[in-house]
């Protein structure tokens, strides 16, 4: 398979963004390495002047140190805070106290950038002689970014997750009916069901039609079909509980659950009131198992607004709130695999 080499700041810059999703904003963004391929990506609030920095940094090597093969880290703070040549570094004391205790586990800060909003430089070398800033323009014409760019991949100015257009058919008296219809199931037989339309779905590429999304609504609505559905989407052969917490040896298929968002996204739009809490939390859960804690979050909290009382949206938001993230996120070899990673491998570091 075709490699795409990192050789300059600022491909590696632009990756971090294409990565994440988005521009992040007062973050500490940390990429692992492991010789010269590339491993996971975190991304971290930059921590207030009130915070405790040694449990930052805690949290940081936590994260960082669960990529058991990684045996250095690139950084990049994207920050506004004002910086210039001779003056001390933003974040100093935190990153030096970063990089002892990643040393004594083995894991060497190799490179690091300062990314403002109108240009980014070096952060090792300030104070240096060597000391350069370059405007902020030459992240977007990298080469890497335009190999990025014309693969489909492409950066938010901002982390919220994109919701389309609400009711643009409203089906809710069809799904009142297919409610009624699994009621009258037995739990097996209304499992199974649902079950083989939505497998149908993800292996093919049209959207449901209305008659469709009003049946999957309804699915969704109850608790056992609800969790046999999302524990269907990875596409694996495993238990339900290791499913949905991501704890399976094996990496998802993200096509297909790229298509899985896909799917809930279309239901979405045909969902009314509380009926969307279930599709929103599904969202979540996805947005979740690929490392993407902050838009979980968001579709967690649309959830509840669509239903105050969703018990899965709740227990789910605590967790991502409580910084647990998905073990499939934190395993270079089974973590999320953007669209833009279907084509060539990016790998390999023309760097120093």
């Amino acid at each position: 398979m075709e490699r795409l080499s990192i050789k300059t700041p600022d491909d590696f810059i632009s990756l971090m963004g294409h990565t994440l999703g988005y521009w992040p904003k007062e973050s500490l963004v940390c990429v692992t390495l492991d010789d010269r391929r590339i491993g996971a990506t975190l991304r971290v609030d930059l921590p207030s002047p009130k915070s405790n920095p040694a449990g930052f940094v805690d949290d940081v090597v936590k994260y960082v140190s669960s990529d058991r093969e990684a045996t250095g880290i690139v950084f990049g703070i994207f920050t506004h805070a004002d910086w210039a040549p001779g003056e001390d570094r933003p974040y100093e004391a935190m990153m030096e106290r970063l990089a002892g205790e990643l040393s004594a586990r083995n894991i060497r800060l190799r490179d690091g950038w300062i990314i403002g909003e109108k240009s980014f430089a070096n952060y090792i070398r300030m104070g240096s002689d060597s000391f350069l800033t370059h405007p902020i323009d030459r992240i977007t014409s990298s080469e890497l970014n335009a190999e990025l760019v014309f693969r489909g991949s492409s950066i938010e100015a901002s982390p919220d997750f994109r919701m389309p257009v609400i009711a643009q058919r409203d089906v809710s008296e069809d799904v009142i009916k297919h409610c009624r219809r699994i009621e009258a199931m037995s739990p097996p037989v209304a499992v199974a069901n649902a079950r083989k339309l939505w497998s149908n779905l993800l292996q093919n590429t049209d959207l449901p039609t209305d008659g469709q999304a009003a049946e999957l609504l309804a699915n969704f609505k109850f608790i056992s079909v609800r969790d046999r559905l999302l524990a269907d989407i990875p596409g694996l052969d495993d238990t339900m509980g290791d499913l949905l917490l991501a704890q399976t040896k094996r990496a998802p298929h993200w096509r297909r659950v790229d298509r899985a968002t896909e799917l809930l996204l279309h239901l979405y739009t045909r969902a009314d009131g509380a009926d969307a809490a279930p599709v929103l939390t599904s969202l979540g859960i996805i947005q979740w198992w690929e490392g993407k804690g902050s838009r979980a979050h968001q579709c967690f909290q649309h959830a509840l607004e669509a239903d105050p009382n969703y018990r899965l949206a709740q227990l789910s938001d605590q967790m991502v709130g409580a910084g647990i993230l998905a073990p499939w996120a934190m395993d270079r070899n089974a973590a999320y695999q953007p669209r833009m990673s279907h084509g060539p491998r990016i790998e390999g570091m023309g760097m120093a």
